[in-house]
């Protein structure tokens, strides 16, 4: 019979340096594991102190800000009161002395209601002239902008405000840039509108019967140019008229 200790023996032995390879590989991924771990809690603690830190010193420039604001309002406020106290002091020393030809003493106090009822007119005046100051340099502005940038939303604007003031300046420039851009629909549509608050505008008739030609509405455009001309004696009518009728 064959001996059998030195058959298990070698059976155990064999058996060790099969699982050796699998014990290692287990070893392995449990480092790697721990590593990839403690590599994340750093970058996701380092993460979380750049954040908080961004974040204060965020607070402290909004802080900063509105300080700042704070300031300038309040500098400004000081500044237009002192002006409104020197227009005010001025023309009453100047009447009182024209009229009694004396300096005021301390009674002068009584007269100050009676000096500021003949100063109010002048107020209002002046509040009138810069109200019609600004609401015209906003206007040049704005076709200005509308030239340089082409944005649509500047081209609703200028309609909207035409429909709320039927002003001609804003219908005609809204005709003669869509005319430009080669949006001869709406360039038509406008010079019309423009013609329906001022009839007597002859630059309007002249893109009204040139959008009508770029449509193809030969006809249409020469019979608006021959009531116009009727109606105006307009040269450039005339000159468009010719021209259409000889082509």
């Amino acid at each position: 019979m064959y001996d059998i200790k030195p058959l298990e023996e070698e059976w155990k032995r064999y058996q060790k340096n099969k699982r050796k390879p699998y014990l290692w590989a287990f070893i392995g991924i449990i480092l790697f594991v721990f590593l990839g771990f403690t590599i994340f809690n750093y970058k996701y603690f380092s993460f979380l102190k750049t954040l908080t830190s961004h974040e204060e010193n965020t607070q402290v420039n909004n802080e900063m800000k509105k300080s700042s604001i704070i300031l300038d309002g309040s500098i400004s406020k000081i500044q237009v009161r002192k002006i409104d106290k020197i227009e005010h002091i001025k023309p009453m020393v100047k009447m009182n002395i024209n009229k009694e030809e004396t300096i005021p003493t301390l009674p002068v106090v009584n007269d100050i209601p009676i000096l500021e009822e003949k100063i109010k007119p002048k107020k209002q005046k002046h509040t009138r002239a810069i109200i019609h100051t600004t609401a015209q340099k906003p206007r040049k502005k704005m076709h200005l902008n509308i030239i340089e940038s082409s944005s649509v939303s500047a081209y609703k604007d200028v309609e909207k405000r035409f429909m709320l003031s039927h002003d001609t300046d804003d219908s005609l420039f809204l005709a003669k840039s869509y005319y430009r851009k080669g949006k001869y629909k709406k360039s038509e549509y406008w010079s019309l509108q423009t013609n329906k608050v001022n009839s007597d505008i002859d630059e309007s008739w002249i893109i009204f019967a040139k959008s009508k030609i770029k449509l193809g509405h030969i006809n249409e455009a020469i019979q608006v140019l021959k009531h116009y001309v009727k109606r105006s004696n307009s040269k450039k009518a005339k000159e468009l008229l010719y021209r259409l009728k000889k082509n």
